[in-house]
């Protein structure tokens, strides 16, 4: 073995523990970049190939009238279109215990050769029987049922019917039924009259054949179709074209990835500055090897080179470590995602991108930090080498705050000098607070966010003072209705409301939504309210609220607002014919797709349904879950046995828990980053007392030489610990802040289009201030031991 071989090898085994820590501080960086990388990169190709291969409609053209097959077979033969089925979709309620919950059936003309928006086969039938349906197999959950049970299904015209849960399918394009808080069920047309509904095939379904990935293109594919089925005799309300290609759930996964991966590179970053400062401390300390070196013969290139080859050895050995740990940890992430998404992986396997990534970031990222501190210190020369005489305080020293601060005489004699001990390295002491207020800041923000995000839940309760929603399949009088229900003990408001889907008008002869198969994403809705109501508190961000019963006037909320400004003058369709509208306010709403709000006065004249209401919402005394219940129990009674066709029943607590199991995983990972980070803290902090106390090694045996106890060392070096994680916090806390409003910000607006509150959370901050002070305290352990571990006369004799 060469003599620079031999050397670095000594060099990297004469300190297992400082060196393990350094291992470790890369390990930890490289492992959040494998298990954020790999399990994005899975979860993304998955996404994508899960909902490519249900053959997603690039369009969908819905009809007021049932579509023939031979309707079908000539827009299957216009050019330009690849396939074109027709389809039906139908809001229904199921009966879960004693609550009903909403059930989206999705009415299918023919499994056997369905070839648009198609559901992948479990078990149980392929083909429902007649009075059976399918089940989406996160549908179950909320069903609390097994496939072969039967379910009580109420369809809007029809009557309570038990329906077979005969077969599950899996569809990746719909989100979890748990987390919408409803059941999706797969029937033909027979079961549909079956259970009482009279319609037929409404919705006409189209796959492009070229350029599937443009909306521009597909637009004028749908456009020309509506054209054609219109030349035939049939009225077209209108033409939903979602985003092609893309899954509901795709731009918002794709943007929280992105910030964790960026920080997973932080971790990284701050883990190889560890390494260069502890490079740097061990030039220092072989600075007279270094002169010595020269002495004999070396270049500055040659010292160099032996400093990052031993970097470089620490680098290959945390990601010996870190790299198939994090292929573990990715499999973990990329399995919730997929629950989250609800996705199925079919291939698990992580691109070779990603452990390419790790090893040039791992490798690449801390030879960069090291080569500054190396550079430096293979330049000196060999006068000033071997005329080093340790570490060395500036003369401008004594006018520092610190050392002002530590002639406090009320102090006592080890925590002053403890305080004088901590600002010696200043750089070093910069290091070690931004890693410790780097693990504080995304510890608290982590807890902050989430105590955020449960308090603008909590704005849902404050903003609707209504407990249940119910929603009319035909608009009707309802004054008697609703004055029997406000008999109803504990029921303290009833109101009638009128609402209807809508679309922002452009004066074209068939209006274009971004609605996905589902009906809720990409949604868009008008209701319509008496003036003064008593059941909605909103939000004005801008402008003003309703006043005039009389008056053409709309409010948006955030989801709806665009590029509108108040005054400007918008034009919705209404029950397909355009409608002009004065904005006069923006609201913020939580947990509502895009909405317009207006007078149920000139609702009901615009569209000649005065006296009539098609939804009803209702507000309790009581309003926890447990009365809520109850009521709406009552509430179903009362309507069922009024004979009042109902279409869909919307507890308020629904709605809450759907929005809150959306976000669960964010908040987690929130966690584990901050986890990650305060764990690269504490090393840092250890791996700086370490050093501290290496270059002391001297100075603690003259403490010795003249009285010093080895309690005496270790309560200093503790208080040391200690003093610097005290800075950190505030450190941290400013940080947290600063976080807490970025990451508020982006979580609102991903999830409502509107920043969440910065939110404080004095628990996350007292857990935060319990954990530095056990973490400083046992990283000064280890340090303070060895340093009472060193004989005096080793000490003194230390070079």
């Amino acid at each position: 073995m060469k003599t620079r071989h031999n050397k670095i090898f000594r060099d990297l085994t004469s300190d297992y523990s400082k060196n393990l820590m350094l291992v470790l501080a890369i390990a930890i960086g490289v492992f959040g970049i494998g298990a954020i990388l790999g399990g994005y990169s899975v979860t993304k190709r998955e996404m994508t190939d899960n909902y490519l291969s249900t053959h997603p409609a690039s369009a969908t053209i819905e009809m007021e009238e049932d579509i023939s097959r031979g309707m079908v077979d000539s827009v299957k033969a216009m050019p330009g279109i690849a396939e074109a089925e027709r389809h039906a979709t139908v809001v229904a309620r199921m009966k879960v215990g004693e609550k009903w919950f909403p059930l989206l059936l999705f009415v299918i003309d023919d499994f056997k050769t369905k070839k648009t928006n198609t559901p992948f086969y479990i078990s149980g039938e392929r083909e429902p029987s007649p009075s059976a349906m399918l089940v989406e197999r996160t549908a179950l959950v909320v069903m609390k049922a097994k496939e072969g049970d039967e379910l009580e299904i109420k369809t809007p015209h029809g009557h309570p019917q038990k329906v077979k849960l005969s077969g599950t399918v899996h569809d990746p394009s719909l989100a979890p039924a748990w987390q919408e808080q409803s059941g999706y069920g797969y029937i033909s047309l027979s079961t549909l009259h079956a259970l009482g509904e009279t319609q037929g095939f409404d919705q006409l379904r189209i796959r492009v054949s070229e350029q599937p990935f443009s909306k521009e293109h597909i637009l004028v594919e749908a456009k020309g179709v509506a054209s054609r089925v219109t030349q035939k005799g049939y009225h077209v309300h209108e033409i939903q074209v979602p985003p092609p290609g893309k899954h509901p759930h795709q731009g918002q996964m794709t943007t929280v990835m992105s910030i964790f991966i960026t920080f997973s590179f932080l971790i990284l970053i701050l883990g190889s500055i560890l390494v260069s400062t502890s490079m740097a401390t061990l030039m220092v300390k072989q600075v007279r090897q270094i002169g010595v070196m020269k002495t004999i013969g070396a270049n500055s290139w040659q010292i160099g080179v032996m400093y990052l080859m031993m970097t470089l050895v620490l680098c290959i050995l945390a990601l010996l470590i870190a790299i198939p740990l994090s292929r573990l940890a990715a499999s973990v992430f990329y399995h919730q995602l997929a629950v989250l998404l609800n996705l199925e992986i079919r291939d698990n396997t992580i691109p070779n991108w990603v452990p390419l990534l790790q090893i040039i970031g791992g490798i690449v990222i801390p030879l960069i930090a090291v080569a500054f501190p190396v550079i430096r210190g293979s330049r000196v020369s060999v006068r000033t080498a071997l005329d080093n005489h340790g570490v060395l305080e500036k003369r401008t020293a004594t006018n520092f705050w610190a050392v002002r601060f530590s002639r406090i005489s009320f102090l006592s004699e080890t925590f002053r000098l403890s305080i004088r001990n901590v600002f010696r390295q200043r750089a070093r002491m910069m290091m070690t607070l931004g890693l410790l207020a780097a693990g504080g800041a995304m510890f608290m923000t982590a807890l902050n966010v989430s105590e955020a995000w449960d308090n603008n839940l909590k704005r849902i309760y404050s903003q609707r003072l209504y407990d249940l929603e119910v929603k009319l399949n035909q608009p009707l009088k309802a004054d008697s209705l609703l004055n029997k229900i406000r008999r109803i003990p504990g029921v303290t408001v009833a109101e009638g409301w009128s609402h209807s889907p809508t679309a922002i008008s452009k004066g074209e002869a068939t209006e274009v939504t971004q609605t996905y198969p589902d009906k809720g994403h990409g949604s868009f809705t008008i209701q319509a309210m008496p003036l003064p109501t008593r059941l909605l508190s909103p939000t004005v961000k801008e402008g003003r609220w309703l006043a005039n019963p009389d008056a053409a006037e709309v409010v948006l909320n955030q989801n709806a607002r665009g590029g509108y400004k108040l005054g400007d003058r918008i034009s919705l369709a209404v029950y397909g014919k355009p409608t002009a509208w004065t904005i006069v306010g923006f609201t913020e709403d939580v947990g509502s797709p895009a909405m317009a709000y207006t007078s149920y006065d000139y609702f009901s004249t615009l569209t000649q349904t005065q006296g009539q209401v098609s939804m009803l919402r209702i507000a309790y005394a009581d309003r926890s879950r447990q009365n809520a219940e109850l009521k709406n129990l009552e509430i179903e009674n009362l309507l069922q046995a009024e004979q009042i066709s109902v279409s869909a029943a919307i507890p308020v607590w629904l709605l809450q828990n759907a929005i809150a199991a959306h976000m669960k995983v964010m908040v987690n990972s929130l966690m584990a980053m901050a986890v990650l980070m305060a764990l690269v803290g504490t090393l840092g902090l250890t791996a700086t007392m370490s050093m501290n106390l290496l270059e002391r090694t001297r100075e603690i045996g003259v403490m010795r030489a003249i009285g010093a106890t080895p309690a005496t060392i270790r309560k200093l070096v503790v208080w040391e610990g200690l003093f610097t994680g005290g800075l950190s916090i505030f450190i941290a806390i400013v940080l947290a802040l600063v976080l807490s409003t970025f990451f508020g910000r982006f979580i609102g607006n991903m999830a409502f289009r509107t920043p969440l509150t910065l939110t404080v959370s004095v628990s996350a901050m007292a857990m935060w201030v319990a954990l530095i002070i056990i973490g400083s305290y046992a990283a000064t352990l280890y340090p303070a031991r060895r340093a009472n571990q060193i004989t005096t006369r080793e000490a003194l004799s230390y070079e």
